[in-house]
């Protein structure tokens, strides 16, 4: 997997559909929410794994590796739009809503939802058109869950 991961980093590999790049643009928005706030907190950066983990039902290993590459993909990238477009691309649209309910997990796990996790999740979803309703649903069950 993380042969894979790095080929298409360094855009070696080009079939953006594959569950890897799935898994790695995603990996990618959620570490984005982490770090909205200027900060990524212990408790945030545990739910990240966490969610990704059982999210993609990955080994350890391999969550270490995505979320390598992941960071290393935030860092770099100017823009997420390469993200949202693999996503708009590979996901169904429940799938859709389940990546927002999971941005929003990692937003409130230091305790609080920060204006600006809550812009870019906001944005995110509407740039995966997602409905309106299901932002704010998926905002009041990470609420009622935390």
């Amino acid at each position: 997997m993380l042969g894979k991961l790095k080929k298409l980093l360094s855009g070696h590999e080009r079939n953006e559909s594959t569950a890897s790049s799935l898994q790695l643009a995603a990996a990618v928005l959620l570490i984005e929410v982490a770090k909205a706030d200027f900060s990524l907190a212990d408790e945030e950066k545990s739910r990240l794994l966490d969610l990704i983990q059982t999210g993609f039902n990955l080994r350890d290993d391999e969550v270490a590796d995505l979320q390598r590459l992941a960071l290393d993909a935030a860092e770099s990238s100017a823009s997420l739009h390469r993200y949202i477009e693999t996503i708009n691309r590979g996901y169904s649209a429940q799938q859709k809503v389940s990546l927002v309910s999971m941005m929003w997990k990692v937003a409130i796990a230091d305790g609080e939802i920060h204006h600006y996790e809550e812009h870019l999740i906001r944005r995110i979803a509407d740039l995966l058109y997602v409905p309106h309703k299901d932002f704010i649903r998926t905002k009041h069950q990470a609420l009622r869950e935390n």
